[in-house]
C-alpha cells in the first residue's frame, strides 16, 4: 500500500471515532515538538479512536490511556501479537519474530531461551567494558568542541557493547546498523522489503556457519538448545536472530538521541544533574517515560468492547508507549520532563508490559546511565550545533534521525565571553 493511501475504513467503526492523519507522518512532521503533540492528543482524542493507515501499515485503533493499554498487553488472548511485523510477508515468507510474535503458553519457552543472556548478573558482567568503550567514544570527540552524536556515539556505542554480547562480528557494525536503521524507520516499503531481504540473507548464511564450525556466540547457543525436547527448526533460527538483530541495534540508539537532544536543549536540566549526579538513575527513567520510542500492534481475535470502541476479530490496535507514558490520568503535569519524579508512584511503560516487556531492559538501562554519567563528566556544557537542527523520526521505532551537538572548549572565544557575561551579571 502507498503511504498515501489509506485502507477502507471497517463498516463497524463509528464515523465519530475516525481521524483522517497517520499517526506517525503526523509526530515525524512535528519535528521536535512530536512528544508535547502526542500529549496533546490526551486532550484532543476520544480515550480511543481509529486511524486509516500507519505509515504502509493499514489503519488501527489507537488507544491512548495508559488504562486501557495495559488491559490490552495483559489479554493476550484477545489482543493476539501473531503475526505483526511486516517482515516475513514483505519477502513472501511466514516464520515468526519469536517471542515476540508468540502468544502464550508458548511465548515463555522462547522467552527462556532469552533470559539468560540479559540477568543483571550477565550486565553487570559487561559494566567495565561499556564503561571503557564509552570513555573512548567520548574522548575521540573532546577536543573537537562538536560531534555528529548519531555516528560519533548514538550508534556506536550500543551496537559494539550488543554485538560483543552476542558473539557477533565487530566489523559489521556501520553495515549492521545502516541495515537495521533503514528497515526500522523508512516509510518507503520497497526500501524496507530490500533491507529484510539483506539482514535474513545475513542471517541465514550466520547461521549456515555456526552450523558448520559452533563458536561461543548467540547464534551457537540456539543452535544448541531446544524447545519441547527438540532442536530448532531453521525459521525459528532465523526469526529469533533477526528479532535479537533489530532490538539490539536500534532501540538504545534511538533512546540515547532523544535524550541528549533534550539536554542540549534544557540546559537547566543539564546543569542539575553536572551537579547532583546521584539523580542520574532518576532521570534516565523519566526520560524513558518522557521520550518512550516503541510501538507495537496487536490483532483482535474476538470481538471485544472497551470504552465507546466495539473492536471486531481482526482489527488491528497500536500499543504506543509514548501515549500511555504521557497519561496526564497516571502521570500529573505529564508533557514536563521532572528529574525528581517519584517512579515509584507511577511505573512508566517505555519498556512494554506483561509477557512481551522488554527482555534487555536491565543491559538499556546500564548503557543509558553510564552514556549521561560520562558525558557530563568529561564533555563540557552541550548544546545543539550552530546551523543544525535535530531531524526527529516516528515511524515505528522513534528516535532522532540527526542530531549535531558543541561545547565550549577551554580558552575558546565563546567559554571567554561566556565567563565574562557570567561576572558581569554577578
Amino acid at each position: 500500500m502507498n503511504v498515501d493511501q489509506a485502507a477502507p475504513v471497517p463498516d463497524h467503526i463509528p464515523e465519530h471515532l475516525i481521524r483522517d492523519f497517520d499517526l506517525w507522518a503526523e509526530l515525524t512532521a512535528q519535528g521536535e515538538n512530536a512528544y508535547a503533540w502526542a500529549a496533546e492528543l490526551h486532550q484532543s482524542m476520544p480515550p480511543i479512536f481509529w486511524v486509516p493507515r500507519l505509515g504502509f501499515l493499514p489503519g488501527a485503533w489507537i488507544p491512548r490511556r495508559s488504562e486501557d493499554l495495559r488491559r490490552i498487553l495483559q489479554d493476550p488472548e484477545t489482543f493476539s501479537s501473531v503475526g505483526l511485523t511486516p517482515y516475513p510477508m514483505l519477502l513472501g515468507e511466514s516464520w515468526r519474530l519469536a517471542p515476540l510474535e508468540v502468544d502464550p503458553p508458548d511465548h515463555a519457552k522462547y522467552r527462556a531461551l532469552l533470559n539468560p543472556l540479559f540477568t543483571p548478573k550477565k550486565v553487570d558482567a559487561l559494566e567495565q567494558d561499556i564503561r571503557g568503550l564509552a570513555t573512548q567514544l567520548i574522548e575521540a570527540v573532546t577536543d573537537k568542541g562538536r560531534c555528529d552524536f548519531n555516528e560519533d556515539f548514538a550508534k556506536p556505542f550500543p551496537t559494539l557493547i550488543f554485538l560483543k554480547l552476542m558473539g557477533w562480528p565487530l566489523e559489521e557494525r556501520p553495515l549492521f546498523q545502516h541495515w537495521t536503521q533503514t528497515l526500522i524507520k523508512s516509510f518507503d516499503m520497497q526500501v524496507v522489503t530490500e533491507n529484510a531481504r539483506a539482514i535474513t540473507g545475513w542471517i541465514r548464511a550466520y547461521i549456515a556457519e555456526r552450523r558448520k564450525d559452533p563458536g561461543d556466540d548467540f547464534t551457537s547457543y540456539l543452535l544448541a538448545s531446544q524447545i519441547d525436547g527438540r532442536p530448532l527448526t531453521d525459521d525459528e533460527m532465523l526469526g529469533i536472530n533477526f528479532l535479537i538483530f533489530i532490538g539490539g541495534l536500534d532501540t538504545v540508539t534511538s533512546s540515547i538521541g532523544l535524550f541528549f537532544r533534550h539536554l542540549a536543549r534544557n540546559p537547566e536540566q543539564q546543569a542539575q544533574l553536572r551537579a547532583n549526579p546521584e539523580l542520574i538513575p532518576d532521570a534516565v527513567e523519566e526520560l524513558l517515560r518522557s521520550y518512550s520510542i516503541v510501538n507495537m500492534r496487536r490483532t483482535v481475535t474476538r470481538d471485544v468492547q472497551i470504552g465507546e470502541a466495539t473492536m471486531k476479530a481482526g482489527d488491528i490496535v497500536l500499543i504506543s508507549t509514548e501515549l500511555a507514558n504521557l497519561d496526564p490520568e497516571v502521570f500529573d503535569d505529564a508533557g514536563t520532563v521532572d528529574f525528581q519524579r517519584s517512579a515509584g508512584n507511577a511505573p512508566h511503560m517505555a519498556f512494554s508490559y506483561g509477557v512481551h516487556r522488554c527482555v534487555g531492559s536491565h543491559l538499556a538501562r546500564r548503557e543509558l546511565r553510564i552514556a549521561l554519567e560520562l558525558w557530563l563528566k568529561l564533555i563540557p556544557p552541550f548544546r545543539i550545533a550552530a546551523g543544525t537542527e535535530p531531524l526527529f523520526n516516528a515511524f515505528g521505532v522513534f528516535g532522532m534521525d540527526d542530531l549535531h551537538l558543541e561545547w565550549d572548549l577551554p580558552g575558546s572565544n565563546a567559554s571567554i565571553n561566556t565567563n565574562q557575561a557570567t561576572e558581569a551579571s554577578a
